[in-house]
């Protein structure tokens, strides 16, 4: 009897350790393929905004077809970017063994936000461009726990691009993240402190501390959809 027992607890033991293992192993396949989705993505979009990019340097300036052409396209590409975010930020916050994998993505993605903010700062100068772009220098992407006013304002952009859906892009840039384009944006408009937006890349246009949607609001330039 006793020797049944001792086989039945070495049997239990054992299948312990393979569930776990198999659990590890699991989780670490659905980490790697998150990465790999969400890599994809952003490069696919890279990849559009290149071609977009070629398009506006080939534009002659009254090509009024061909500008509408180019924001719509950029206004395809930003949604997918906002989209992602919650997605990193999930995935971030669940991954196991990834964790520096998201981090990076988190860079490139950062980045790829700032190459689309460029394209519309472009757009904006060569097409009439017309639709509000903010660039919002938080502690970090997130729930910003370091932060509470990072928090709140967030809130309140979140609820302005409800209203204005496509025709307010956001921005967000974590002044935590090392990056040199992330310090050039800060030394240029004079980031001393967070959160901080700046409204359309007019350095007028930049609003320090937490405020409501409604005195954001007083810095667009278009009607909401």
């Amino acid at each position: 009897m006793r020797e049944v027992r001792k086989y039945r607890y070495l049997f239990a033991a054992v299948l312990t350790i393979v569930i776990f293992v198999m659990g590890i192993l699991f989780s670490n396949f659905m980490d790697g393929a998150r990465y790999s989705s969400l890599k994809t993505d952003i490069q696919d979009n890279n990849v559009q905004l290149e071609s977009r990019q070629l398009q506006l340097n080939y534009l002659q300036s009254d090509n009024v077809e061909s500008c509408r052409a180019l924001e719509a396209g950029l206004k395809d590409i930003v949604s997918g970017y906002n989209k992602r975010l919650g997605n990193i930020q999930g995935y971030s916050e669940r991954s196991f063994f990834n964790a520096e994998e998201f981090e990076t993505m988190k860079h490139s993605y950062i980045l790829s936000g700032l190459r689309y903010w460029m394209f519309a700062q472009e757009l904006r100068q060569k097409c009439d461009y017309s639709d509000n772009t903010i660039l919002f220098f938080t502690s970090q992407i997130g729930d910003a726990s370091d932060c509470e006013e990072c928090g709140k304002m967030g809130e309140q952009l979140s609820l302005l691009k409800r209203k204005y859906g496509d025709s307010l892009l956001v921005f967000n840039i974590p002044t935590d993240m090392e990056d040199g384009m992330v310090d050039m944006l800060e030394g240029q408009y004079n980031v001393t402190e967070v959160p901080t937006i700046i409204v359309n890349g007019n350095q007028s246009k930049r609003i320090e501390g937490f405020k409501s949607r409604r005195e954001v609001e007083k810095y667009l330039t278009v009607e909401p959809e």
